[in-house]
């Protein structure tokens, strides 16, 4: 009997786990179409990215940090909307990189920052709202659009 309270136990604790999971975290999500756009940030890629007039997102993040999950999944879930996005994003991990945060401005993990070439057009930081983040990266990929048309 002592052993199937043990068990019974241990299944509360771990369904409660789980859910407080799902609570912090959110439910899994397909990222590859956002690992297809991400990348490492590394100096030679971002230079010529921005010789090319990309446009660039610039994503900061911690591991760990449900903020900075809750971003990603937006991020996520924008490629998987609009999959012909030509948007590329570098990911810099906020803990490991004190250059390159104090190079980019950023305030916390959670912030993102928008280039067009060397054209700075976009900063946020703290927001992990769909609605927010996916009204900056399509205003910014019409004008985007939109220079490139200008262009030809």
């Amino acid at each position: 009997m002592k052993l199937l309270k043990v068990v019974t136990a241990a299944l509360i604790v771990a369904v409660m786990a789980g859910g407080l999971w799902l609570i912090i975290f959110g439910a899994p999500i397909d990222d590859s179409a956002l690992n297809r756009h991400m990348q490492d940030f590394d100096e030679q890629s971002f230079a010529q990215a921005q010789d090319n007039e990309e446009l660039i997102l610039i994503n900061f993040h911690r591991p760990f940090c449900p903020s900075c999950l809750r971003q990603k999944r937006v991020l996520a879930r924008y490629f998987i909307d609009f999959p012909d996005s030509h948007l590329r994003v570098f990911e810099i991990d906020y803990n490991d990189n004190p250059d390159l945060v104090r190079r980019f401005g950023a305030v916390d993990a959670t912030t993102l920052v928008m280039f067009r070439g060397e054209q700075r057009n976009w900063y946020n930081h703290g927001q992990t709202e769909t609605p927010e983040i996916y009204s900056a990266l399509r205003r910014a990929e019409y004008h985007t659009h939109l220079f490139a048309e200008d262009e030809d």
